[in-house]
């Protein structure tokens, strides 16, 4: 019995961990600490970029698939301006002068021909974008991702419509997938797309309209625009002799780019490797 109640009260005056095993639990956490937290941006900068070459590649292949079931492209896209200028929540560069998406993009009106060819593949409508969000908020329950458009209905495409215009010069020098379409026509146009909840391949092709949340961290699909762009061949020697517009590649559109599914590959590795911070 003494026995007993003596193990009883050494069992009960063994409580939490002597300053010894402290100090080595504290040693243990530190060296963890000092392993792990300088890895955490290079998680989070990789996680970004499969997230978007993920959303990138899905994007394409229902465009593609849609096109092969309906013998047309989608149409409805979301057309990045309000027909006149960029919006105003477009991921910006941050520059007082910048441009959205780096100046990969600049405006410019299309020629007879050249909304002819996207006529021709089904593209007849765009959605325009609202500039002034405070004054659509009061009509369209404007939000910058979900809802961020003009009105309630698409415009028609005319010659009149400011489109997004990739400047190639910008985009060869960065863009592998761009690179080639713009060295095997280098005569040709190209224009980018938003793909957004209004675009009729939405619910037949692929579920809802895909997001792609810029790298810059002050960018949410709270505050900025965060949905995949598409890129479009309107003129050039092919159209030309096909007189029918041609998807090129989905799109990430970051604030300083235009980041295409192999890019964002080529980016995550380059993370790991500490070459592409």
């Amino acid at each position: 019995m003494t026995q007993l109640l003596t193990q009883g009260v050494g069992r009960r005056q063994r409580h939490g961990l002597t300053l010894m095993e402290l100090v080595v639990v504290m040693a243990v956490l530190t060296a963890l600490a000092a392993i792990l937290i300088p890895m955490f941006p290079n998680l989070l900068r990789r996680a970004h970029k499969a997230t978007d070459a993920t959303q990138t590649n899905e994007t394409s292949k229902a465009l593609q698939l849609y096109q092969a079931s309906f013998v047309s492209y989608p149409d409805g896209y979301d057309l990045l301006t309000d027909g006149t200028t960029f919006s105003s929540f477009l991921p910006w560069d941050g520059a007082p002068s910048g441009t959205p998406f780096g100046g990969f993009v600049t405006l410019g009106t299309l020629t007879p021909d050249e909304v002819a060819a996207l006529h021709r593949v089904g593209i007849d409508n765009v959605n325009e974008l609202a500039t002034n969000p405070g004054a659509a908020a009061a009509t369209i329950s404007f939000h910058p991702t979900m809802n961020p458009y003009a009105g309630d209905t698409s415009t028609p495409i005319d010659t009149a419509i400011q489109f997004p215009i990739l400047a190639n010069a910008v985009a060869s020098a960065h863009n592998m997938t761009l690179k080639t379409a713009i060295d095997t026509d280098p005569t040709a146009k190209f224009i980018v797309l938003g793909v957004g909840p209004r675009c009729t391949m939405i619910g037949q092709t692929i579920q809802d309209a895909p997001t792609s949340v810029p790298q810059d961290k002050g960018f949410t699909p709270d505050t900025t625009y965060a949905r995949v762009g598409v890129v479009f061949k309107v003129s050039g020697t092919e159209v030309s002799r096909t007189e029918r517009a041609r998807f090129i590649c989905a799109v990430a559109l970051e604030d300083d780019e235009l980041e295409s599914t192999e890019k964002d590959i080529v980016g995550y590795y380059g993370v790991a490797r500490g070459t592409n911070p």
